[in-house]
Order: C-alpha cells, then sequence, then structure tokens
C-alpha cells in the first residue's frame, strides 16, 4: 500500500510540475521492470523510464514483487507523456 502512495504521490507530482523548456513524448508503457522503473514505446523502440525521486524495493527484496504490481496497476497498457526537461534533451 506505500508503494501505491509513493507512485500516486510522484505521478500527481509530474502532472502538476509547469515545464520549462519541455519536449513531450507520448507513448504506452509496455513493462514494468519494477516499482520505479517502465518500459515506455516511442517511435518504434523502446526506452526504459527510472521514475526520479522513487525508492521502491528491488526484485527479490520484501515487497519487491508488491510494489511491482503497483506500478503495473497504475500504468501498464496506458498511454502517458514524458516531459524532458533541461540540457539533457
Amino acid at each position: 500500500m506505500q508503494s501505491m502512495r509513493c507512485l500516486w504521490a510522484v505521478l500527481v507530482t509530474l502532472l502538476l510540475t509547469s515545464p520549462v523548456l519541455a519536449t513531450e513524448l507520448t507513448g504506452p508503457v509496455v513493462g514494468i521492470l519494477g516499482g520505479d522503473t517502465i518500459e515506455f514505446l516511442h517511435s518504434h523502440h523502446t526506452e526504459l523510464i527510472r521514475l526520479s525521486g522513487i525508492d521502491c524495493a528491488e526484485k527479490g527484496q520484501v515487497y519487491g514483487h508488491k510494489a511491482k504490481e503497483a506500478a503495473s496497476a497504475l500504468v501498464f497498457g496506458k498511454n502517458v507523456t514524458l516531459q524532458i526537461r533541461g540540457k539533457d534533451k
């Protein structure tokens, strides 16, 4: 349950943060590698996205499987928009 709240907090923060010089990429989430890492499809290839500010249990750790399930329930198969900011666009 804590991992679910953690993911919601990050998603809300991402949605409410005003973009400054941002590039947006939109596409479906095609994989969940853990509670803090998703696989995103863009321009016919996948990108691994590590969610900033999220520290979830890893595979093999206590609650690691629950963290992955929570992330999957929130975003797997859904279209998401990523904002890329700063000089590392």
